[in-house]
């Protein structure tokens, strides 16, 4: 069994990035450069997120809770309340999340 950490980022991380990157574009009309800094990331990795190569759809987007705290998490980056060097805290933030709504069950915490 893989700790928790391990599969956060390997499975979840990347589709939380992805719809922030996606929502951010669609939604709030900033660019794929303006979004790679806002989430202190490449201009190349956003378009992969766009393009769903990389974070693809997982089934916690059909989880009203974090859809929630994902728009929520957007929202603060679009006005400025999240800078670039803070939005690993965001996801860090998300991961606490997803275990405290106990969302993954059976596996091992960090």
């Amino acid at each position: 069994m893989r700790p928790l950490c391990e599969y956060m980022i390997s499975e979840f991380l990347p589709s939380f990035r992805a719809m922030v990157a996606k929502k951010l574009i669609e939604d709030h009309g900033f660019s794929q450069t303006q979004v790679a800094e806002m989430l202190n990331t490449t201009q190349p990795a956003i378009s992969q997120y766009i393009r769903e190569l990389r974070g693809k759809k997982n089934t916690m987007l059909k989880n009203p809770k974090i859809m929630e705290m994902i728009d929520k998490v957007v929202k603060a980056i679009a006005i400025g309340d999240v800078k670039p060097e803070n939005t690993g805290l965001e996801f860090c933030k998300f991961c606490k999340f997803i275990r405290e709504i106990n969302f993954i069950s059976g596996q091992a915490l960090c």
